[in-house]
């Protein structure tokens, strides 16, 4: 008992340490907003969008060397991208953190079914400008390479996390229909921004500030362009994959999108979380599958459970 009791002492001292840092944190960026909301906005800009840089796998490396480099100027910024292989196009999208060539386990099956392969680093990502980007500025780089698309054109876009949020957004606007693979989805990523904007102690005036910042720059709307307000109307067929455990993007959503939108399948997984999804086999020949338009049964799950509804 008096062991259990130390531990409650402590958590909730922990606890109340949170409440406080949280509050004071609350409390200054509302003064800073107020007294300088131009220098709070590029604060937040820098330390809030502003994504990490993440190494890549030799593999990874190796396919880049072999690829056809491109760069494409979209707005104020130079994105650059990779292709591979020759016919119909796939594109990938990659999320936060991420880098087109985190795709790699993909290219080879599918350039060697005949397809070509184009992959990019975001804004702020990788290879190409800036430091930092927005679900704003990614849909519209989404949107400049469906219409760049060359040889055979996209047949098909795979997105994955963020990436896939700005997919959902860029076909809506282009009204195109490519066989959709969402990978990890963000589907109601305005209620993911305000969490994490308040679980962090910042305002939500700040929060609107910022975020209405974005839209005037973009000339898109959080709310409206909200990605699960958009995918029910987008008219064709859509494939989710996504994780059970995930603890970055809610499973919860996917599940309720598939459920309640015709034309929404849903590849459920357990154990891969929000990145291993990508390297696992069965996700890739699905997904493959799915892209190329062959003919397949239930996942094999050797080694993941998963499901198909």
């Amino acid at each position: 008992m008096k062991d259990e009791g130390l531990t409650w002492d402590y958590n909730s001292t922990n606890v109340r340490i949170f409440d406080i840092r949280k509050a004071l944190r609350r409390l200054l960026f509302s003064l800073c907003w107020q007294a300088a909301p131009q220098r709070t906005g590029r604060f937040l800009r820098r330390n809030v969008f502003s994504p990490s840089p993440h190494p890549l796998t030799p593999d990874a490396d190796a396919w880049l060397e072999q690829g056809r480099v491109f760069r494409i100027r979209v707005g104020k910024r130079i994105v650059q991208g990779w292709q591979w292989g020759r016919g119909p196009g796939v594109l990938f999208v990659h999320g936060w953190n991420g880098r087109g060539a985190h795709f790699s386990p993909f290219f080879a099956p599918l350039t060697a079914a005949g397809f070509s392969v184009t992959a990019f680093d975001a804004p702020g990502h990788g290879e190409s400008q800036g430091n930092d980007t927005s679900y704003f500025e990614m849909t519209d780089v989404v949107r400049a390479l469906l219409r760049r698309a060359t040889d055979g054109g996209i047949q098909a876009v795979v997105g994955h996390s963020l990436g896939a949020a700005a997919v959902i957004n860029a076909l809506s606007k282009e009204g195109a229909a490519p066989a959709t693979v969402l990978i990890a989805p963000a589907l109601d990523l305005e209620g993911i921004l305000y969490t994490a904007f308040e679980r962090h102690g910042i305002p939500e005036t700040v929060y609107r500030g910022v975020i209405g910042r974005y839209e005037r720059e973009f000339g898109y709307s959080m709310h409206r362009d909200n990605p699960i307000r958009l995918l029910p109307a987008l008219g064709h067929p859509v494939f989710i994959v996504h994780d059970r455990s995930d603890p970055t993007t809610p499973y919860l959503e996917s599940r309720r999108i598939a459920e309640e939108t015709t034309g929404v399948r849903l590849f459920s997984t357990s154990g891969l979380g929000h990145k291993r999804i990508l390297a696992e086999p069965d996700v890739i020949d699905w997904v493959v599958r799915r892209v190329t338009g062959a003919e397949a049964g239930e996942p094999k799950a050797a080694s993941v459970r998963c499901s198909v509804s």
